[in-house]
């Protein structure tokens, strides 16, 4: 079965990689915090409910999760407007008995993505 038919409410993105899903938030021409929430859960129903529902929020620009667990661990990204926002939320979920969250910055980050992969 088809991962679009196990989860109707995102779509195919990264070559088939994630599922994806644009949040309330996102218009032509509105630039979204590089300061995005990364989460990690084993329980993919609990992750994908999650991002469900932080894509009904006004100020989320887009949601993604992977559709191939790493070692039981599937990974979610959320991408918001305001770097506030995400700090706020972190604090919210670092505390979720189901999942780990943290905050990536794509800022920081961008210089070492063209890095060797570790191993």
């Amino acid at each position: 079965m088809d991962e679009t038919t196990l989860f109707p409410d995102f779509e195919s993105s990264d070559g088939g990689a994630y599922l994806s899903r644009d949040g309330q938030g996102r218009k032509p021409d509105i630039p979204y915090s590089k300061k995005k929430l990364c989460f990690v859960a084993t329980d993919l129903h609990v992750l994908t409910e999650l991002l469900l529902d932080l894509s009904h929020r006004d100020d989320c620009y887009f949601v993604k999760f992977s559709i191939k667990a790493r070692d039981g661990m599937y990974l979610g990204r959320c991408f918001l407007l305001e770097d506030t926002v995400a700090g706020e939320l972190w604090k919210r979920y670092k505390v979720h008995p189901k999942l780990m969250c943290s905050i990536q910055d794509d800022d920081f980050t961008a210089p070492f993505r063209d890095l060797p992969k570790a191993r």
